[in-house]
């Protein structure tokens, strides 16, 4: 980031050389107000709102004495964002250089009335989330588990799919190269422009207005302090480079839902956190107080603005009245965590991950990621060999759970995997899912194999505290002590475990005194 100053103070100096009458501009003076906007934790030089001027400028009261020359060439820098399309938060430029020429800069002085729409206390509302990130001092850990992205063009289809962003997109083109901006009150078309934008898109004035405030904020279109022009997204989004459209739409989601969006911010980040479905009463106490206005019932509250998120394709309903958080969402939420500070790790797309790697996400990630993760990854794979690479990466004795998770996945297969599973059949961990999975009827189930994979089966249910199967009595009972000793021969890591229950009578009095014959008596010490 240093770098970035230098050279950001460095194109200011270049810019000021070439303005007639040339500015203010003292280059120590602007390396300490962009060290300090840095050091407020500011992502990059160009990052600028109202906010921030209050924040500097509280540092500066702090001050014995102002730096030489600071409003000015506050000022100069301020219009060489706006002249060369660096500014690169939505605030209206206008609206900055107003606070820049009018906060109060002298040591001790005053704070003043502060404009309400400049986010202040919507940051600290949510300065408690950001700490469950790792952002601040306070902060604990991120979340442990890293979040699969949707591919680019995936998630530009969905971005697609959402009516403000479209309709946004098509008044920028009818912009164009560029109009002239109302000369007052907020940054806006004029009413001529409004009116021929609203005839042209088939949209009242007052949708326009909600519209320019939606492409301003997602790079669409930007404004100077007199023009409307392109916006720093629009050649890529009008281009149609992958991604473009799904950051336009991350970048616009706060503004489309409106007034609620800070309650918005938090609920995504709950559901994005979790990585599962909840309800809006679950979700009602990530509200802060007062989100909920009037005495509103927070769970209703919460209720109404996910249901504004999955119009806008942030959220989509899932069963029992729950929500889930979309690959949208997540692109939502991922950039402005990252933009916090929060350190959100990202696993690498499907098509750059091994077998080993895509299990591992599916047995330890997010719920909403599992699912479907391995079957997504076998379809843009040749079968036969994306067969064997999960086949393999779950040959280890312990792995009776990715064991399950690959069987089920080739399972619901239409295809004839036979040419493949032969080839494990033989194998002594793989070789009894190998042989179900072909189908027909095992003709030795009381093979190593066959018992390898029963056994596999008991575990996963040992894991989740449920009793051995009672089909299995009946199964076995015609063979106690011939299976008996093949559980206790497999060397399977729940073989004793079994063992005992099934000496305790989890399979009946049989199979409990055929276990008992089999199992060598302990060394007396």
């Amino acid at each position: 980031m240093t770098d970035r100053i230098y050279s950001a103070v460095r194109a200011c100096l270049e810019w000021a050389g070439g303005v007639v009458p040339r500015p203010v501009l003292d280059p120590d003076t602007l390396l300490f107000l962009l060290t300090a906007h840095l050091e407020a934790g500011a992502p990059d030089p160009g990052d600028w709102s109202t906010a921030d001027v209050h924040d500097i400028a509280r540092t500066v009261r702090h001050w014995d004495r102002t730096p030489v020359g600071l409003r000015d060439t506050w000022l100069t820098w301020c219009d060489f964002l706006v002249e060369k399309g660096d500014l690169l938060s939505a605030e209206s430029p206008r609206r900055l250089r107003r606070a820049i020429a009018s906060v109060d800069l002298s040591p001790g002085g005053s704070s003043g009335a502060r404009d309400p729409a400049d986010g202040a206390e919507a940051d600290q509302d949510v300065l408690p989330l950001l700490d469950r990130f790792g952002v601040g001092e306070g902060g604990s850990s991120g979340p442990p588990r890293p979040v699969v992205p949707g591919r680019p063009e995936e998630l530009d289809a969905a971005a697609r799919l959402c009516r403000p962003l479209s309709d946004a997109v098509r008044l920028a083109a009818w912009v164009g190269g560029g109009r002239d901006l109302r000369s007052d009150g907020d940054d806006d078309l004029t009413r001529s422009d409004t009116a021929g934008a609203a005839a042209a898109l088939g949209r009242t004035p007052a949708e326009v207005r909600s519209l320019f405030a939606v492409a301003r904020h997602c790079g669409l279109l930007r404004t100077t302090y007199t023009r409307v022009l392109p916006g720093r997204a629009a050649r890529a989004v009008a281009e149609e480079v992958p991604g473009a459209l799904a950051d336009a739409w991350s970048d616009a989601l706060l503004t489309m839902v409106g007034g609620p969006g800070m309650t918005a911010f938090l609920l995504l980040a709950d559901l994005f956190s979790h990585g599962e479905p909840r309800t809006p009463a679950q979700l009602a106490g990530v509200l802060v107080p007062g989100a909920a206005p009037g005495g509103e019932d927070p769970g209703r509250r919460a209720a109404w603005v996910l249901d504004t998120l999955a119009a806008l394709g942030a959220v989509a309903p899932a069963a029992g009245g729950r929500f889930r958080v979309t690959r949208l969402g997540d692109h939502f939420t991922v950039r402005q965590l990252r933009q916090s500070g929060a350190d959100v790790a990202v696993a690498p797309p499907l098509d750059g991950m091994g077998a080993e790697d895509v299990l591992a996400l599916a047995d330890g990630g997010r719920p909403v990621d599992a699912e479907g993760l391995v079957e997504g990854w076998l379809a843009a794979r040749d079968t036969e060999s994306a067969v064997c690479d999960l086949l393999e990466a779950c040959d280890a004795p312990g792995d009776w759970h990715r064991r399950q998770r690959v069987a089920d996945v080739l399972s619901a297969l239409d295809e004839d995997l036979s040419p493949v599973l032969r080839l494990y059949v033989h194998h002594p961990v793989l070789g009894g899912w190998a042989r179900g999975l072909r189908g027909g009827t095992d003709t030795d189930p009381l093979s190593h194999q066959a018992v390898w994979a029963v056994l596999d089966r008991y575990a996963i249910r040992l894991d989740a505290g449920r009793p051995l199967p009672e089909s299995d009595r009946e199964r076995y009972a015609r063979c106690p002590e011939e299976f008996a000793r093949a559980v206790w021969l497999t060397g399977h890591p729940v073989s004793d475990t079994v063992l005992d229950r099934i000496c305790g009578g989890a399979l009946g009095a049989s199979l409990a005194d055929a276990a008992r014959r089999v199992r060598p008596a302990p060394a007396v010490p």
